[in-house]
């Protein structure tokens, strides 16, 4: 079992961030909290996650998270109006679209993975993405790819896992 509370909340466009993660973020903590995330759902295709839009488990330790709102797309010379919808959630609803998931719905992590790479490639981003900053790296472009080769191909999304005798 996970450190992690089931159904843990992760907004849908950052179920496709978790699949380019590399080790780079907008702070330590919020680094940290994506590699700890991506390594329990590596571990756990039975997990339960409920797709949301708005702040999840990975936007609590990001620093653009004002108040619910991320500010990380806002322009610095002016301020937002906070009723205003962020780029965050924008992308989220376009995502929930594409997958046809319903904000709030809980599917297990495999579910969602294969999913994800059922429907989505690179040349999604485009629209799914828009000009996130994060597309410059091409570190989703090829996590998005591969996955969708994998579920294209048949091949296993999870390690096999080896049976220790411990739960």
């Amino acid at each position: 079992m996970s450190e992690l509370k089931s159904p843990l909340q992760i907004r849908a466009h950052n179920l496709l961030c978790l699949q380019g993660f590399e080790g780079l973020g907008y702070s330590k903590e919020f680094v940290a909290q994506m590699r700890r995330v991506a390594r329990i759902l590596r571990m756990n295709p039975d997990m339960n996650i409920q797709v949301i839009t708005g702040v999840d488990i990975l936007c609590e330790h990001c620093p653009h998270n004002y108040r619910g709102r991320c500010t990380a797309d806002d322009p610095e010379d002016q301020p937002v109006p906070m009723d205003t919808p962020d780029q965050a959630t924008l992308m989220d609803k376009r995502v929930l679209s594409w997958l046809d998931i319903g904000e709030n719905d809980v599917q297990f992590w495999g579910q969602i993975l294969y999913k994800i790479g059922r429907l989505v490639d690179s040349s999604a981003m485009d629209i799914l993405c828009g000009d996130c900053r994060w597309r410059k790296y091409d570190f989703c472009a090829n996590a998005l790819d591969e996955l969708n080769r994998k579920v294209t191909n048949g091949e296993l999304l999870f390690p096999a896992r080896e049976n220790s005798g411990q739960d």
